[in-house]
């Protein structure tokens, strides 16, 4: 098969999948290309919101060149490329976004807090099977996809012990959205999935029994709650650069995926 720039390709790594872009077929050298990820990819990847991204490119009066500057002052080379899914892409060499994030962690700058989080999280994910990989060479000679699966669950199992990040808020956070409007925002969710803002769908809750509304429409606050938090993921997932539309997607998909009929319990 032959390869060219602009090729989406999917890469599993350690359970992980990662959606790349070819970049040069070359890169490595002949027959061995070169990929990055672009900037929608390196949010849900690294996990640095899409915005502080595109602030942060910075064009050459010289050449008309782009480059993504970091808060020490580094530049990193964006590249435009033209994807075979025929959606255009600025685009940044892998072992760039490694540099890149290593950077913002010692020079943060105005980077805000749940963002170097993220950062950190990408980052240590892959020191850490790095490490070890090379840790088993030494000690045995040899490192096999057993090894790597074993460490995989090891490292899963340390993190599922640590409390759940809260990535609805942090992009808010990271949007400079004020703490006021996280009220409204959640009010949103509520009457989108349940037709009633937070508190009265909590009080329907707590007076479930006897309602006939509720009762001809049930929703357990158990499944509600899931419900919420799964739309809360959504709007992350779905967020590129309107937070509105991203609200108006994932409430649509959730309605869906619980069979939720708000209009009823109004």
């Amino acid at each position: 098969m032959t390869v060219k720039t602009g090729d989406l390709i999917t890469v599993t790594y350690e359970e992980r999948e990662f959606e790349a872009i070819v970049i040069d077929p070359n890169g490595l050298g002949p027959g061995l290309p070169s990929v990055g990820f672009g900037f929608g990819q390196a949010t849900r990847y690294i996990g640095i919101p899409q915005p502080t991204l595109t602030r942060r490119v910075r064009v050459s009066s010289k050449d008309g060149a782009e480059a993504l500057e970091t808060p020490s002052g580094k530049t990193f080379r964006v590249m435009q490329i033209h994807g075979s899914d025929h959606n255009d892409y600025k685009v940044i060499e892998v072992s760039d976004w490694f540099e890149l994030s290593l950077d913002m962690l010692l020079n943060p700058g105005k980077t805000r807090k749940p963002t170097r989080e993220n950062i950190t999280e990408f980052v240590r994910w892959f020191a850490v099977k790095g490490f070890y990989s090379e840790a088993l060479v030494a000690l045995r000679g040899v490192y096999s996809e057993k090894d790597s699966r074993a460490t995989t669950r090891w490292m899963q199992q340390r993190q599922s012990g640590k409390p759940v990040r809260k990535t609805y808020t942090d992009l808010l956070s990271d949007l400079g959205v004020h703490n006021t409007t996280y009220g409204k925002l959640t009010n949103r969710i509520y009457k989108g999935l349940f037709g009633l803002e937070a508190v009265e769908m909590k009080q329907r809750w707590l007076l479930m029994a006897g309602d006939p509304k509720i009762a001809r429409n049930y929703i357990s606050e158990e499944r509600g709650v899931e419900a919420v938090k799964f739309c809360e993921n959504m709007v992350v997932q779905m967020y590129v650069d309107s937070l509105d539309e991203a609200h108006r997607e994932a409430i649509s998909l959730t309605v869906r995926k619980f069979k939720l009929h708000p209009q009823r319990l109004t």
